[in-house]
């Protein structure tokens, strides 16, 4: 009866071993991966661009100019703006195009941000979502119709 007491005992504490040892993997996982993406998103959370008003015209069939005014609060860091896209309201792309030269904003600054792109047409009065996307990958958008 003795014996087998103590195997119970030496299975209990390898057991209890094993449980730890499982627990400090699993808490040393979940925190490098926790300090890794906030080490690699701080930036993209901190951006707060603001699309004041925009302005979508089609001068010849299925070619658009957007204009959108983006407003960057105190603070937010300076920002740069990369690329413009129209999309329809359900999240559709109608075409996308690259802001040359990228604009950057400062905190507390306004910039006009005008591209020009082609895609699929919409006739005029159309909701469309005007998405800017920042250096950082921060979209922010802002919605209106064509003129």
């Amino acid at each position: 009866m003795r014996s087998r007491r103590s195997i119970s005992d030496i299975v209990a504490v390898v057991l209890l071993i094993v449980i730890a040892i499982a627990a400090a993997v699993i808490i040393y996982m979940w925190l490098s991966g926790l300090i890794g993406s906030v080490h690699t998103s701080t930036s993209a959370t901190q951006v707060k661009l603001e699309i004041t008003g925009a302005n979508v015209t089609e001068p010849s069939s299925g070619y658009y100019k957007v204009y959108a005014a983006v407003y960057n609060p105190p603070d937010s860091p300076s920002t740069s703006i990369t690329l413009g896209e129209l999309e329809f309201t359900n999240g559709s792309l109608i075409c996308s195009a690259p802001i040359s030269p990228t604009t950057t904003i400062t905190p507390s600054g306004y910039a006009p941000i005008p591209f020009n792109c082609s895609g699929s047409a919409a006739s005029p009065g159309t909701p469309v979502e005007v998405v800017l996307v920042t250096s950082q990958g921060v979209q922010v958008s802002y919605t209106t119709s064509i003129s």
